[in-house]
């Protein structure tokens, strides 16, 4: 089988969209060796460190590489539906659309798309106005075309569903870590990487991973945070944010500055996912007080190293450990921090298989289904 997919998004560098679509693409290439991939790149510039294209060609990926900005493509393909991705990437049996782009496809192409999650539609002030066109553009020709839609949890499926009946093949497959996610014993390796993200050993501290905007909550968290550290026997902990700004995310910024937290709480930025465990491996708690997700990959990466999670079990988050695990309520936080912090929780007992070997499967299972 011939498999198309847009890697486009790999130029939002740190998101969890990247994330996925990279790990995707790379254990699809370790465990579907009997497929073709053929990658659709379009960038006209590229973020610094961006070693996705070459390490996927290493693996064997074709990649086609097209140097016009992602404005052009919303144009012809979100727009007007035109221009067949095929002219540029050859005849495919199976084309992955990216996470808000739909192209049109020669006939005989079969259409596979990967929603994530609907906050765009469910909570519409969280995001800029023209990623909640493109998305909803998006989805429209999903159902038109009929397309498979794979969707990360239960949750997602039941918010698919609600807003968009038409569609008829949706299925669920919960998300995948990756191997290197786990505890790592060597303490010196562990120090030497921390220090290039200038994280000093030892030292305490709680971590957040993930995109700074609304929807995360992140404001809950420091609020949680400053009444943590103004415990004396927590004042020497740092709260670490690990990502890449989002939208409309100047409240944060500005809550700190009012809560004097400027050298408690640091922007890490973002970090390679080679260099992801080790920070996970060395946090006492990672803080992930989510509104809403469409699934949460971050608690389970956290978990595959030890590192329990503070979170609230709401939407899809309540799907991803076992039943018994202690999860956070609103005005809780903080004694729930603090008894995580001195508790270890033996967090991987609540977890489920999340491998890649099992997601890429069950993928290649589904898009072989007529």
């Amino acid at each position: 089988m011939i498999i198309g997919i847009d890697v486009s998004m790999l130029n939002y560098q740190g998101s969890g969209v990247a994330n996925y679509t990279f790990n995707l693409v790379k254990n699809l290439l370790k465990y579907g060796k009997e497929n073709e991939c053929r990658l659709f790149y379009s960038s006209l510039r590229r973020p610094k460190n961006f070693y996705y294209l070459e390490e996927l060609k290493k693996l064997g990926a074709k990649i086609y590489d097209y140097p016009f900005p992602i404005s052009v493509w919303k144009i012809l393909w979100g727009k007007y539906h035109f221009v067949p991705v095929e002219w540029m990437i050859g005849k495919v049996d199976v084309f992955l659309s990216s996470d808000f782009l739909r192209p049109p496809l020669l006939n005989g192409t079969k259409g596979v798309t990967t929603i994530h999650d609907l906050t765009w539609k469910i909570f519409p002030q969280f995001h800029n106005d023209d990623i909640v066109v493109a998305h909803q553009m998006k989805l429209e020709k999903t159902a038109r075309y009929q397309d498979i839609v794979i969707v990360d949890s239960e949750n997602t499926k039941k918010d698919l569903l609600k807003y968009y009946p038409k569609i008829k093949n949706a299925q669920t497959l919960h998300l995948a870590v990756g191997d290197q996610f786990k505890r790592i014993g060597d303490k010196g390796e562990v120090k030497k990487v921390l220090k290039k993200y200038g994280i000093k050993l030892p030292g305490n501290y709680l971590l957040y991973v993930g995109a700074i905007e609304p929807r995360k909550n992140l404001d809950r968290a420091i609020k949680v945070f400053n009444d943590f550290v103004n415990k004396k026997e927590y004042s020497s902990y740092e709260f670490l944010i690990v990502g890449r700004a989002g939208w409309k995310n100047e409240a944060i910024f500005n809550l700190i500055n009012k809560l004097g937290l400027e050298k408690k709480v640091r922007f890490v930025g973002f970090v390679e996912d080679r260099d992801l465990p080790y920070l996970y491996n060395s946090a006492k708690v990672f803080v992930y007080l989510s509104k809403y997700e469409g699934f949460g990959l971050p608690p389970i990466e956290a978990a595959a190293c030890g590192t329990p999670t503070l979170l609230y079990s709401n939407s899809s988050l309540k799907e991803i450990f076992k039943g018994g695990y202690p999860y956070t309520s609103q005005g809780k936080e903080l004694a729930d921090l603090i008894s995580m912090v001195e508790k270890k929780v033996d967090v991987k007992k609540f977890t489920y298989d999340f491998s890649w070997k099992k997601y890429c499967g069950e993928f290649l299972r589904i898009i072989k289904s007529k």
